[in-house]
Protein backbone atom coordinates (compact mmCIF):
# COMPACT_ATOMS: atom_id res chain seq x y z
CA UNK A 1 0.00 0.00 0.00
CA UNK A 2 1.25 3.11 -0.96
CA UNK A 3 1.96 5.91 1.80
CA UNK A 4 0.47 8.99 0.77
CA UNK A 5 2.60 11.62 2.58
CA UNK A 6 6.80 10.12 1.66
CA UNK A 7 9.27 11.59 3.62
CA UNK A 8 11.22 14.23 1.76
CA UNK A 9 14.35 12.61 0.81
CA UNK A 10 17.59 13.47 2.81
CA UNK A 11 20.36 14.93 0.93
CA UNK A 12 23.42 12.32 1.03
CA UNK A 13 26.69 13.66 1.18
CA UNK A 14 29.34 11.72 -0.11
CA UNK A 15 32.21 10.05 2.67
CA UNK A 16 35.83 8.74 2.01
CA UNK A 17 36.98 6.05 4.67
CA UNK A 18 38.56 8.03 7.72
CA UNK A 19 36.78 11.48 6.67
CA UNK A 20 34.11 13.11 8.79
CA UNK A 21 31.60 14.92 6.22
CA UNK A 22 31.89 18.54 6.46
CA UNK A 23 29.70 20.48 8.92
CA UNK A 24 26.43 21.36 6.79
CA UNK A 25 24.50 23.26 9.59
CA UNK A 26 24.98 26.48 11.81
CA UNK A 27 25.21 24.97 15.01
CA UNK A 28 27.91 22.38 13.15
CA UNK A 29 29.99 24.85 11.68
CA UNK A 30 29.94 26.64 14.85
CA UNK A 31 30.64 23.71 16.61
CA UNK A 32 33.86 23.33 14.36
CA UNK A 33 35.49 26.60 14.47
CA UNK A 34 35.33 25.91 18.51
CA UNK A 35 37.01 22.76 18.53
CA UNK A 36 39.60 23.86 16.19
CA UNK A 37 40.44 27.27 18.05
CA UNK A 38 40.61 25.89 21.41
CA UNK A 39 42.94 23.40 20.09
CA UNK A 40 45.28 25.63 18.86
CA UNK A 41 45.18 28.32 21.98
CA UNK A 42 47.67 26.42 24.10
CA UNK A 43 45.17 28.31 27.45
CA UNK A 44 44.73 26.21 30.72
CA UNK A 45 42.32 23.13 30.55
CA UNK A 46 39.88 25.07 33.14
CA UNK A 47 39.82 28.26 30.78
CA UNK A 48 39.59 26.08 27.74
CA UNK A 49 36.68 24.17 29.33
CA UNK A 50 34.60 27.26 30.66
CA UNK A 51 35.34 28.60 26.86
CA UNK A 52 33.52 25.90 25.16
CA UNK A 53 30.51 25.87 27.80
CA UNK A 54 30.18 29.52 27.29
CA UNK A 55 29.62 29.23 23.44
CA UNK A 56 28.38 24.93 22.96
CA UNK A 57 25.21 24.62 21.71
CA UNK A 58 24.69 27.93 19.70
CA UNK A 59 25.90 29.97 16.99
CA UNK A 60 28.48 32.61 17.42
CA UNK A 61 30.35 34.74 15.23
CA UNK A 62 34.49 33.78 14.91
CA UNK A 63 34.62 37.77 16.32
CA UNK A 64 32.91 36.93 19.66
CA UNK A 65 35.17 33.76 19.89
CA UNK A 66 38.24 35.92 19.38
CA UNK A 67 37.25 38.37 21.97
CA UNK A 68 36.49 35.45 24.33
CA UNK A 69 40.27 33.90 24.05
CA UNK A 70 41.71 37.22 24.16
CA UNK A 71 40.63 37.87 26.91
CA UNK A 72 41.14 34.45 28.75
CA UNK A 73 44.80 35.03 27.54
CA UNK A 74 45.13 38.74 28.88
CA UNK A 75 44.36 37.01 32.03
CA UNK A 76 46.73 34.45 32.03
CA UNK A 77 49.48 36.81 31.17
CA UNK A 78 48.00 38.69 34.60
CA UNK A 79 48.26 35.68 36.06
CA UNK A 80 52.02 34.90 35.53
CA UNK A 81 52.94 38.79 36.49
CA UNK A 82 54.42 39.94 39.36
CA UNK A 83 50.80 39.73 40.99
CA UNK A 84 51.15 36.17 40.78
CA UNK A 85 50.05 33.86 43.73
CA UNK A 86 53.13 32.66 45.71
CA UNK A 87 53.40 28.78 45.40
CA UNK A 88 51.57 28.39 42.38
CA UNK A 89 53.05 26.83 39.82
CA UNK A 90 53.43 29.14 36.14
CA UNK A 91 50.59 28.59 33.53
CA UNK A 92 52.21 26.80 30.64
CA UNK A 93 51.42 28.29 27.12
CA UNK A 94 54.08 26.87 24.73
CA UNK A 95 53.86 28.46 21.53
CA UNK A 96 54.08 26.77 18.12
CA UNK A 97 57.66 28.74 17.74
CA UNK A 98 58.82 26.95 20.85
CA UNK A 99 57.71 23.75 19.90
CA UNK A 100 59.37 23.47 16.73
CA UNK A 101 62.48 24.87 18.51
CA UNK A 102 62.03 22.18 20.77
CA UNK A 103 62.10 19.94 18.07
CA UNK A 104 65.12 21.10 16.41
CA UNK A 105 67.21 20.93 19.75
CA UNK A 106 66.27 17.09 19.57
CA UNK A 107 66.67 16.31 16.45
CA UNK A 108 70.40 17.90 16.98
CA UNK A 109 71.28 16.74 19.86
CA UNK A 110 71.02 20.06 21.57
CA UNK A 111 69.79 20.88 25.14
CA UNK A 112 66.29 22.12 25.93
CA UNK A 113 65.33 25.33 26.65
CA UNK A 114 64.51 25.21 30.69
CA UNK A 115 60.57 25.72 29.98
CA UNK A 116 60.62 23.04 27.37
CA UNK A 117 62.32 20.47 29.34
CA UNK A 118 59.36 18.19 30.02
CA UNK A 119 57.15 19.35 27.12
CA UNK A 120 55.89 16.71 24.57
CA UNK A 121 56.65 17.37 21.12
CA UNK A 122 56.34 16.05 17.39
CA UNK A 123 59.78 14.35 16.03
CA UNK A 124 60.98 15.74 13.28
CA UNK A 125 62.14 12.74 10.89
CA UNK A 126 65.48 14.78 9.43
CA UNK A 127 66.77 18.38 8.67
CA UNK A 128 65.21 18.10 4.96
CA UNK A 129 61.32 17.38 6.39
CA UNK A 130 62.34 20.51 8.80
CA UNK A 131 63.65 22.68 5.94
CA UNK A 132 60.22 21.64 3.28
CA UNK A 133 57.86 21.92 5.60
CA UNK A 134 59.26 25.69 6.52
CA UNK A 135 60.19 26.52 2.80
CA UNK A 136 58.12 24.58 0.71
CA UNK A 137 60.91 23.84 -1.10
CA UNK A 138 59.70 20.20 -2.39
CA UNK A 139 62.33 20.26 -5.32
CA UNK A 140 65.20 22.08 -3.61
CA UNK A 141 65.21 24.30 -6.39
CA UNK A 142 66.82 27.36 -3.10
CA UNK A 143 63.91 29.55 -2.38
CA UNK A 144 60.44 30.15 -0.55
CA UNK A 145 57.12 28.71 -2.30
CA UNK A 146 54.26 29.37 0.05
CA UNK A 147 51.70 27.33 -1.45
CA UNK A 148 53.66 23.90 -0.07
CA UNK A 149 54.80 25.36 3.19
CA UNK A 150 53.07 22.65 5.75
CA UNK A 151 53.57 25.13 8.80
CA UNK A 152 52.58 28.67 9.22
CA UNK A 153 55.02 29.91 11.85
CA UNK A 154 57.71 33.03 11.93
CA UNK A 155 60.43 30.65 12.63
CA UNK A 156 63.11 30.09 9.63
CA UNK A 157 65.11 26.88 9.53
CA UNK A 158 68.33 28.70 9.44
CA UNK A 159 67.04 30.52 12.78
CA UNK A 160 66.00 26.96 14.49
CA UNK A 161 69.17 25.54 13.40
CA UNK A 162 71.32 28.74 14.59
CA UNK A 163 69.81 28.57 17.68
CA UNK A 164 70.62 25.01 18.57
CA UNK A 165 73.59 25.42 17.27
CA UNK A 166 74.69 28.12 19.99
CA UNK A 167 73.36 26.08 22.91
CA UNK A 168 75.48 23.07 21.30
CA UNK A 169 78.47 25.58 21.59
CA UNK A 170 78.01 26.30 25.34
CA UNK A 171 77.44 22.50 26.52
CA UNK A 172 80.45 21.86 24.48
CA UNK A 173 82.47 24.71 25.73
CA UNK A 174 81.65 22.93 29.72
CA UNK A 175 82.65 20.03 28.43
CA UNK A 176 86.22 20.47 26.55
CA UNK A 177 86.38 22.77 30.12
CA UNK A 178 86.13 19.81 32.05
CA UNK A 179 88.82 17.97 29.79
CA UNK A 180 91.12 20.56 30.86
CA UNK A 181 91.43 22.29 27.46
CA UNK A 182 90.69 25.51 29.37
CA UNK A 183 94.05 25.49 30.86
CA UNK A 184 94.56 29.06 30.88
CA UNK A 185 91.72 29.77 33.06
CA UNK A 186 93.47 29.96 36.67
CA UNK A 187 96.18 32.23 34.93
CA UNK A 188 94.13 35.28 33.54
CA UNK A 189 91.69 37.71 33.87
CA UNK A 190 88.72 37.81 31.57
CA UNK A 191 87.27 41.47 31.45
CA UNK A 192 84.11 42.44 29.72
CA UNK A 193 84.52 45.62 27.14
CA UNK A 194 81.27 47.69 25.49
CA UNK A 195 83.27 48.57 22.48
CA UNK A 196 86.20 48.11 20.23
CA UNK A 197 87.84 50.89 21.44
CA UNK A 198 91.74 50.32 22.18
CA UNK A 199 92.12 48.80 25.58
CA UNK A 200 94.52 50.93 27.59
CA UNK A 201 95.17 51.75 31.48
CA UNK A 202 94.06 48.77 32.90
CA UNK A 203 96.41 48.17 35.57
CA UNK A 204 96.01 50.90 38.32
CA UNK A 205 99.31 51.86 40.11
CA UNK A 206 99.77 51.52 44.39
CA UNK A 207 99.81 54.73 46.06
CA UNK A 208 103.09 53.38 48.02
CA UNK A 209 102.21 54.27 52.07
CA UNK A 210 99.99 57.25 52.96
CA UNK A 211 101.99 60.31 54.06
CA UNK A 212 101.18 61.44 57.46
CA UNK A 213 98.60 65.10 57.75
CA UNK A 214 99.83 67.29 60.79
CA UNK A 215 96.91 69.18 62.82
CA UNK A 216 95.41 72.37 60.75
CA UNK A 217 97.57 71.03 57.77
CA UNK A 218 95.84 70.42 53.91
CA UNK A 219 95.66 66.86 52.85
CA UNK A 220 98.38 65.99 50.09
CA UNK A 221 97.13 64.58 46.92
CA UNK A 222 98.46 61.20 46.37
CA UNK A 223 100.64 59.85 43.61
CA UNK A 224 98.76 57.45 41.16
CA UNK A 225 99.92 56.15 38.02
CA UNK A 226 98.64 53.26 35.77
CA UNK A 227 99.54 51.41 32.95
CA UNK A 228 100.33 52.29 29.84
CA UNK A 229 99.69 49.29 28.43
CA UNK A 230 97.56 48.63 25.68
CA UNK A 231 95.14 45.65 23.90
CA UNK A 232 94.45 45.52 20.44
CA UNK A 233 91.29 43.68 19.50
CA UNK A 234 91.02 40.96 16.95
CA UNK A 235 88.06 39.51 14.86
CA UNK A 236 87.94 35.72 14.52
CA UNK A 237 85.27 33.92 12.30
CA UNK A 238 83.75 32.51 8.69
CA UNK A 239 80.84 30.51 7.87
CA UNK A 240 79.48 27.07 7.60
CA UNK A 241 77.25 26.13 4.51
CA UNK A 242 74.02 24.38 4.92
CA UNK A 243 74.07 22.83 1.49
CA UNK A 244 70.97 21.86 -0.10
CA UNK A 245 73.00 18.86 -0.81
CA UNK A 246 73.15 18.38 2.81
CA UNK A 247 69.88 18.72 3.52
CA UNK A 248 68.97 16.71 1.07
CA UNK A 249 71.00 13.76 2.29
CA UNK A 250 69.59 14.41 5.54
CA UNK A 251 72.95 14.65 6.91
CA UNK A 252 72.42 15.24 10.60
CA UNK A 253 75.72 13.45 11.39
CA UNK A 254 77.61 16.25 9.79
CA UNK A 255 75.64 19.03 11.11
CA UNK A 256 76.13 17.87 14.72
CA UNK A 257 79.77 18.08 14.25
CA UNK A 258 79.36 21.42 13.26
CA UNK A 259 79.43 23.17 17.09
CA UNK A 260 81.86 20.45 18.45
CA UNK A 261 84.75 21.24 15.29
CA UNK A 262 83.70 24.85 15.89
CA UNK A 263 84.08 25.53 19.66
CA UNK A 264 87.44 23.14 19.66
CA UNK A 265 88.71 25.61 16.73
CA UNK A 266 87.70 28.94 19.14
CA UNK A 267 89.52 27.36 22.43
CA UNK A 268 92.83 26.33 20.58
CA UNK A 269 92.39 30.06 19.46
CA UNK A 270 92.42 31.75 22.27
CA UNK A 271 94.44 28.46 23.65
CA UNK A 272 97.44 30.45 21.29
CA UNK A 273 96.76 33.52 21.59
CA UNK A 274 97.34 32.95 25.65
CA UNK A 275 100.34 30.61 25.63
CA UNK A 276 101.84 33.51 23.23
CA UNK A 277 102.07 35.37 25.91
CA UNK A 278 105.07 33.12 27.01
CA UNK A 279 106.42 31.87 23.80
CA UNK A 280 106.21 34.96 21.53
CA UNK A 281 110.00 36.55 20.42
CA UNK A 282 111.67 33.18 20.86
CA UNK A 283 110.32 32.71 24.27
CA UNK A 284 110.46 36.16 25.74
CA UNK A 285 107.18 37.20 24.98
CA UNK A 286 105.83 40.55 23.34
CA UNK A 287 107.31 43.74 23.33
CA UNK A 288 106.28 45.84 26.16
CA UNK A 289 105.31 49.92 25.99
CA UNK A 290 109.08 50.48 27.94
CA UNK A 291 110.28 49.16 24.73
CA UNK A 292 111.78 45.94 26.71
CA UNK A 293 109.91 42.05 25.99
CA UNK A 294 108.14 40.66 28.92
CA UNK A 295 110.61 38.62 29.99
CA UNK A 296 113.86 40.26 30.81
CA UNK A 297 116.84 40.60 32.81
CA UNK A 298 115.57 43.90 34.02
CA UNK A 299 112.41 43.54 34.51
CA UNK A 300 113.59 40.58 36.70
CA UNK A 301 111.58 37.71 35.73
CA UNK A 302 113.87 35.69 33.23
CA UNK A 303 115.38 32.56 34.26
CA UNK A 304 117.32 29.77 32.57
CA UNK A 305 117.67 26.99 34.99
CA UNK A 306 116.14 23.50 34.17
CA UNK A 307 113.36 23.24 36.89
CA UNK A 308 113.44 21.66 39.78
CA UNK A 309 112.73 22.27 43.18
CA UNK A 310 115.60 25.04 44.04
CA UNK A 311 114.46 26.86 40.92
CA UNK A 312 110.74 27.00 41.31
CA UNK A 313 111.55 28.71 44.82
CA UNK A 314 113.93 30.69 42.95
CA UNK A 315 111.41 31.31 40.36
CA UNK A 316 108.40 32.19 43.30
CA UNK A 317 110.79 34.83 45.49
CA UNK A 318 111.37 37.10 41.75
CA UNK A 319 107.95 37.28 41.60
CA UNK A 320 107.46 37.95 45.38
CA UNK A 321 110.15 40.74 45.83
CA UNK A 322 109.02 42.46 42.64
CA UNK A 323 108.37 46.07 43.15
CA UNK A 324 104.59 46.96 42.66
CA UNK A 325 104.29 49.61 39.74
CA UNK A 326 104.10 53.18 41.44
CA UNK A 327 104.10 56.43 39.74
CA UNK A 328 107.46 58.29 38.65
CA UNK A 329 109.83 58.98 42.34
CA UNK A 330 107.40 56.55 44.13
CA UNK A 331 109.27 52.87 45.15
CA UNK A 332 106.24 50.67 45.39
CA UNK A 333 105.60 48.17 47.38
CA UNK A 334 106.57 44.01 47.15
CA UNK A 335 104.53 42.53 45.44
CA UNK A 336 103.98 40.29 48.31
CA UNK A 337 102.90 37.27 45.96
CA UNK A 338 104.49 34.36 45.33
CA UNK A 339 104.24 32.00 42.57
CA UNK A 340 101.51 29.82 42.49
CA UNK A 341 100.88 28.25 39.06
CA UNK A 342 103.49 25.92 37.46
CA UNK A 343 103.03 26.11 33.85
CA UNK A 344 105.09 23.72 31.85
CA UNK A 345 105.13 21.37 28.92
CA UNK A 346 103.86 17.38 28.48
CA UNK A 347 107.24 16.72 29.22
CA UNK A 348 108.12 18.36 32.44
CA UNK A 349 104.41 17.45 33.74
CA UNK A 350 105.80 14.64 35.94
CA UNK A 351 108.65 16.85 37.56
CA UNK A 352 106.64 19.64 37.94
CA UNK A 353 104.33 17.59 39.88
CA UNK A 354 106.95 15.86 42.10
CA UNK A 355 107.70 19.16 42.99
CA UNK A 356 104.13 20.63 44.33
CA UNK A 357 102.37 17.27 44.71
CA UNK A 358 105.31 15.71 47.40
CA UNK A 359 102.67 12.89 47.96
CA UNK A 360 102.83 11.61 44.67
CA UNK A 361 106.47 10.73 44.84
CA UNK A 362 107.12 7.88 43.04
CA UNK A 363 109.26 5.83 45.67
CA UNK A 364 107.89 3.43 47.95
CA UNK A 365 107.07 4.39 51.47
CA UNK A 366 108.17 7.98 50.64
CA UNK A 367 106.19 10.78 52.66
CA UNK A 368 106.88 14.16 52.50
CA UNK A 369 105.77 17.93 53.57
CA UNK A 370 107.42 21.14 52.37
CA UNK A 371 106.77 24.58 51.79
CA UNK A 372 106.33 24.04 48.44
CA UNK A 373 103.48 21.74 48.37
CA UNK A 374 100.59 23.24 46.73
CA UNK A 375 97.32 22.49 45.45
CA UNK A 376 95.55 20.09 42.69
CA UNK A 377 95.57 22.50 39.77
CA UNK A 378 98.48 24.01 40.32
CA UNK A 379 100.09 21.94 37.54
CA UNK A 380 99.19 23.41 34.53
CA UNK A 381 100.24 21.59 31.02
CA UNK A 382 99.99 24.12 28.14
CA UNK A 383 99.48 22.40 25.05
CA UNK A 384 101.16 25.08 22.73
CA UNK A 385 105.14 24.70 25.07
CA UNK A 386 106.73 23.23 22.35
CA UNK A 387 109.82 22.99 23.71
CA UNK A 388 110.49 20.24 26.27
CA UNK A 389 112.73 22.38 28.65
CA UNK A 390 111.10 25.77 29.42
CA UNK A 391 108.54 25.96 32.50
CA UNK A 392 107.08 29.33 33.52
CA UNK A 393 105.35 30.46 36.81
CA UNK A 394 102.52 32.77 37.51
CA UNK A 395 101.20 34.42 40.68
CA UNK A 396 97.35 34.33 41.62
CA UNK A 397 95.60 36.54 39.11
CA UNK A 398 93.22 37.72 41.62
CA UNK A 399 95.60 39.40 43.64
CA UNK A 400 98.14 40.20 40.80
CA UNK A 401 96.84 40.28 37.89
CA UNK A 402 98.84 39.96 34.08
CA UNK A 403 97.04 38.67 31.58
CA UNK A 404 94.02 40.06 30.52
CA UNK A 405 91.72 38.59 28.02
CA UNK A 406 89.41 41.21 26.60
CA UNK A 407 85.67 39.62 25.06
CA UNK A 408 82.96 42.40 23.53
CA UNK A 409 79.73 39.63 23.03
CA UNK A 410 81.41 37.16 25.13
CA UNK A 411 84.73 34.17 25.42
CA UNK A 412 82.28 31.78 23.48
CA UNK A 413 82.04 32.15 19.56
CA UNK A 414 78.72 33.24 18.37
CA UNK A 415 76.57 32.02 14.92
CA UNK A 416 74.63 34.35 13.30
CA UNK A 417 72.05 33.82 10.07
CA UNK A 418 74.17 35.47 7.43
CA UNK A 419 71.74 34.36 4.91
CA UNK A 420 68.17 33.09 4.51
CA UNK A 421 65.98 31.04 2.36
CA UNK A 422 65.62 33.65 -0.11
CA UNK A 423 69.15 34.99 0.25
CA UNK A 424 71.55 35.02 -2.56
CA UNK A 425 73.98 32.92 -1.33
CA UNK A 426 70.85 30.39 -1.67
CA UNK A 427 70.08 31.18 -5.16
CA UNK A 428 74.09 31.53 -5.96
CA UNK A 429 75.36 29.16 -4.08
CA UNK A 430 72.66 26.25 -2.80
CA UNK A 431 73.60 27.23 0.60
CA UNK A 432 72.58 28.97 4.02
CA UNK A 433 75.06 30.72 5.43
CA UNK A 434 75.65 30.35 9.35
CA UNK A 435 78.71 33.27 10.21
CA UNK A 436 80.67 32.41 13.02
CA UNK A 437 82.45 35.55 14.88
CA UNK A 438 84.92 36.17 17.89
CA UNK A 439 86.23 39.37 19.12
CA UNK A 440 89.22 38.47 21.42
CA UNK A 441 91.75 40.58 23.08
CA UNK A 442 94.71 39.03 24.82
CA UNK A 443 97.66 41.44 26.58
CA UNK A 444 100.21 41.38 29.22
CA UNK A 445 99.14 44.51 31.68
CA UNK A 446 102.03 44.07 34.05
CA UNK A 447 105.49 41.72 33.79
CA UNK A 448 105.81 41.53 37.69
CA UNK A 449 103.27 38.42 38.26
CA UNK A 450 104.64 36.46 35.55
CA UNK A 451 108.33 34.44 35.11
CA UNK A 452 110.03 32.42 32.79
CA UNK A 453 113.16 30.16 32.68
CA UNK A 454 113.88 29.35 28.79
CA UNK A 455 116.50 26.61 29.58
CA UNK A 456 119.46 25.78 27.27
Amino acid sequence: MTNPNPPEPQAVQPTLPGIEPFPATPEELSRALLDARLAQTGLPITLTSSIRARFAGRPFTPAELDAALQEARSLVAELQGPRAIAGTPPLSMVTAEERLQAAVDDLLGAPRDPEMANARVERLSGIRELYTMLTGDLDLTGGYHPRNVRLATTATMAGLVKNALNKMIVHQWKELGRAGYRWWEPVVTVEHFNSLQQISGVLVGEIGTLPSVPEGSDYSELPLDDSTETGAWAKYGGYLPLTLELIDRDDIFRLKQYPRKLTSAALRTLSGLIAGVFTAGGGVGPTLSDGKALFHADHGNLGSTALSGTSWEAASAAIYNQAMLAASGVTGPALASDAKYLLVPRALRLTAMRILYPSFEREANYFSENMQRGEMGDVITVPEFSDGNNWAAAADPRLAPAIIVGERFGLQPEVFIAGDETSPAMFNNDEVRLKVRHFLSVFVADYRPLYKANVA
